[in-house]
Formats: structure tokens, sequence, C-alpha cells
């Protein structure tokens, strides 16, 4: 069987990180398949849609490596798979429904009225009405590959409206009518969906169609056990990666809330979950978004990854803070000193600002800059930069190697006074990077300071 799934989004908004594992999960199901994956836009609900947000859900998902076999925009000229589209297809199967006393009409909504009358749509054109799906009032069973089957009490389930009053139809029916006619095997959606499936699987039947294979994925849960929601943090997936995830920790997160790989492995490659993915090891219950986690697994993506690979990223980041990047070869030194000390590249930002602004001194270690010990340091030290033409590092290094033997001190009593001089605390980078990055004017002025320091 040809393996054919898709993500069908509604450009409402931002992409929620509930949309990228559905998308994602997707994805792997039809990459370790040797199946398509398909991009579908659901704007049938005209009111919420959002200009730009198309664009805008398929740019988030390409940044984080999932794309698509087909789709609208850059994928179909023609935009078939944006379901505003398709207006006339899903009129041609309203008229089969009603022909068939699947459906009636309804001119308001007290329905039950409605459900034994008939109408001719030609004299209805100045009315304004709606088509409602009958619904019968026995049992259906519905089989979940997740869930196994589940029984529905169709009595329950108010008729429900196909086709609004502004002629377009409703999730329902024009989910239904696309999946069949884009030949999906394999519907994997968010648990929400699990309540229409009978809706969807009665018009399977009313249509005489083969039934796609139904996978409702577990509810994404705050810590509290809640349904994830923006009140409670983030859940756009371009917050996360605006603030320094990257993508590629990201999707590996994303793939384990509600999926269980067959080792106890938590670091994954993308080939590596495909090559591990399996629906059968999708969990029933929800699943915990724990920052907590996204933070750790994103700080070994950092201390892993190699800084040249994302100076562009960071780039943008830090000059959001205004720190301005003058040369590539001493910010890829920041950035190898900071991703070993962070979580996200915003951490970052926050572990590297004395490099970019005049920082405060911590005021644990005030009394060193009042030594006079450390006075005489700062002096010597300046004495040295001010005669310096090129800053290197290793020079750097030989001259604080050099004051050592001159003034007798070495370890904490060398490295700390000169350290929270230059960096406003006694811990941080290396001195040669701290002076190299900093450059002869901003050394001399932030040693002077420290030298005034108390008068």
């Amino acid at each position: 069987m040809q393996v054919n799934v898709r993500f069908a989004p509604s450009p409402t908004g931002y992409l929620h990180v509930g949309g990228l594992r559905t998308a994602l999960y997707n994805y792997l199901f039809a990459k370790k398949n040797d199946g398509n994956l398909i991009l579908r836009i659901e704007d049938t609900d005209q009111s919420r849609k959002v200009d730009g947000a198309i664009n805008s859900l398929i740019e988030s998902l390409n940044k984080c490596g999932i794309v698509f076999n087909e789709g609208p925009v850059e994928y179909s000229k023609d935009n078939l798979f944006i379901q505003s589209n398709r207006l006339s297809i899903y009129h041609k199967y309203v008229d089969y429904l009603l022909d068939n006393d699947y459906a009636y009409i309804c001119l308001d909504d007290d329905f039950m009225k409605y459900r034994d009358k008939s109408y001719n749509k030609e004299e209805l054109i100045e009315a304004s009405y709606h088509v409602r799906l009958k619904i019968p009032d026995n049992e259906l069973i519905i089989q979940d590959e997740i869930r196994g089957n589940i029984k529905f009490d169709l009595s329950l389930i108010d008729d429900p409206v196909i086709l609004k009053t502004d002629q377009f139809p409703t999730y329902h029916l024009a989910n239904v009518v696309d999946d069949h006619d884009m030949n999906i095997s394999h519907v994997i959606r968010g648990e929400e969906w699990l309540p229409s499936t009978p809706i969807h699987v009665l018009l399977y039947n009313y249509f005489q169609w083969e039934l796609p294979a139904f996978i409702h994925l577990p509810l994404l849960l705050n810590p509290d056990k809640s349904k994830l929601s923006k009140r409670k943090g983030h859940v756009s997936v371009d917050e996360f990666l605006n603030e320094g995830y990257l993508p590629e920790a990201l999707i590996n997160f994303i793939a384990l809330l509600g999926w269980n790989p067959k080792n106890n492995n938590e670091i994954f490659s993308i080939n590596e979950l495909i090559d591990q993915f399996n629906i059968k090891n999708i969990q029933k219950s929800g699943a915990v978004f724990d920052i907590n986690k996204l933070n750790w697994m994103n700080g070994e993506y950092l201390k892993d990854i190699q800084a040249e690979s994302i100076v562009s990223l960071c780039k943008i980041i830090f000059e959001k803070h205004n720190f301005i990047i003058k040369n590539n070869t001493d910010f890829i030194k920041i950035i190898n000193f900071a991703k070993q000390r962070s979580h996200t590249i915003a951490d970052m930002v926050e572990q590297t600002t004395p490099f970019f602004v005049d920082p405060s001194y911590n005021v644990e270690y005030h009394d060193l800059l009042l030594d006079e010990q450390s006075k005489r340091l700062f002096y010597l030290l300046l004495e040295q930069v001010t005669v310096l033409n090129n800053i290197e590092e290793s020079e750097i290094k030989e001259i604080i190697s050099n004051l050592s033997m001159e003034i007798h001190l070495k370890g904490k009593e060398l490295f700390f006074p000169i350290r929270l001089a230059l960096w406003g605390d006694v811990h941080g980078p290396d001195i040669g990077l701290i002076i190299k990055i900093l450059g002869k004017e901003k050394t001399l002025a932030r040693l002077n300071k420290a030298l005034k320091y108390g008068q």
C-alpha cells in the first residue's frame, strides 16, 4: 500500500508546538515507509484567516527541516491544496448527500424540524440556509491504531453542519473529501479530533469510500497536567527559534513528547528518528511539555555544534540586543566560550554581555578592587597593554605570566582581580580572550576605572 499522509493546519496564526509534533510524526511516518507527506491548508473558516499565515507556517516548518512532497504556494501552481479554492468540489458532494437523504437543508438553527423535509435548492437562492448531516441513532465502533476499538453512541451526537450559510463547507466535510481525493492512507492528528471521528467515518460510509487508518496523538500538557496553552508559557515554534533554541534540538525534544524509542537514548538525529519511529510506540496518555528538559537538550546540542554553523543565527539574536558584531573571527571565539555554558542562544547573549557593555562589579568582591596589591596589578597591566600595537591572546598570556613572577602572585590572587576589573566578576572567560575581544581602548578604560575605584 502506498503511504500518503498529510499535515493540514488552518492559517489562523503561528505554528503551535502541538502542530509541529503532528507535522513531525506525519513526516517521520512517511519517511519510514517511503511515503508522501502532503501539506493542505484548511481555510474554510474565513473569519479566522490571518494574512501571511500560510507562508509563515511553511517557513516555520521548513526551518525545522520538515519539507513536503506536495502542497500549496510554491508546490502547486493552482493551489489545489488550499480548501477555499475547492468550493465547487465540496458542493458536488453536498448535493450527493442531499440527493441520497444523508443530509438536509435548514433555514434556521432549530434543525430537528427540517430533518424530514426536502427543499429545492434553486428555490433557496435568496434564502439563508445551511446543510446538516443526518446522524443515525445506532452505535459505531471505530478502530484507532493507538487506542484500539472505540465505541461511540451516535444518539448523543447532534446532526453537524457540513455546509455553512456562507456556502463554505465545515471542517468535517472538507476534511473527509480532501483526504479521499488525496488518497490519504493514514490520518495522524491530535487527540482533540477524536470526538469528530464518528462523523468522518459516517461520511466515508455514505460516500462508500475506503477508510484510512486513524492515529490520534496524545495531548501536550503543562507540568500541572492542564492542556498546553500560551497562558502558561511559549507555545509558538517561532518564539522558541527566536530565543535561540536550535531547530534540531526542538525537533528531538518534540519527537519524545508521546513517543518512546526502542532504547533509552534521548539525543537523536533526524535520520535516527526516522529509523526508529513506530506508531505502535506512541503512548495514549498526555505528554508533559517540560521546558527544563528542552533547555537541557538544547544545551547539549549547543555544546556539540560547530560555532561556525550557528554564526548567522547568533548574529540575528545578538543584534536584537543591539550588540554589534564587527568581525566573525572574534565572534566565533565568543560563541565557543558561551555555548559551553548556555541552554539557548539567548542565554549566550547574557553570558557574554560584558564583551559588549561595561559591566557592573560583583558586590561580593568589591574588597578586591580596594586592595593595594590589586591596584598595583591593574597599573602594571595597564602599562603593558598601552605599548601593544596588535593584541593577541598569546601576548597577553605572556604578559600576565611575567607579572606573576614580578609581583609574586599566582592563581586566584592574580586572576580574580584582573577578571573582576575587566569582566565585572571573578569568574568568566580566559583573560587573554577578554582583552583580545575588548581591544586596546576598552581594556585600558576598564583598567583605569578599576584603578580609580573607591577614590
